[in-house]
């Protein structure tokens, strides 16, 4: 099997890439192939690191940012001018 440079692999298609991990995921052990998919899954998970108290913190690795919906869009705005409504009555309360 010959080895191809990060600059060949992308010139390749997108399905000949697929094609081609598939032949080699179907030649691993199952073992291999669970071992993978866990490593794949956890970078979603949180990490426990220590503080310098040695007290365990937990800290989000590189989260995958999931597009919002138009509805959460619109809920986020709503939300916006309601937490600016108060503010702004909460300032008008301060100077009588």
């Amino acid at each position: 099997m010959k080895l191809m440079s990060m600059k060949q692999y992308g010139k390749m298609t997108k399905a000949s890439l697929v094609r081609k991990i598939m032949k080699a995921l179907k030649k691993l052990p199952k073992t291999k192939l669970a071992k993978l998919c866990y490593e794949l899954e956890k970078s979603r998970l949180p990490t426990i690191s220590t503080t310098k108290r040695n007290m365990p913190r937990l800290t989000a690795r590189r989260a995958y940012k999931k597009p919002r919906s138009a509805k959460q869009r619109a809920n986020d705005k709503r939300l916006g001018r309601m937490a600016k409504a108060r503010a702004k009555a909460k300032r008008k309360r301060r100077r009588r």
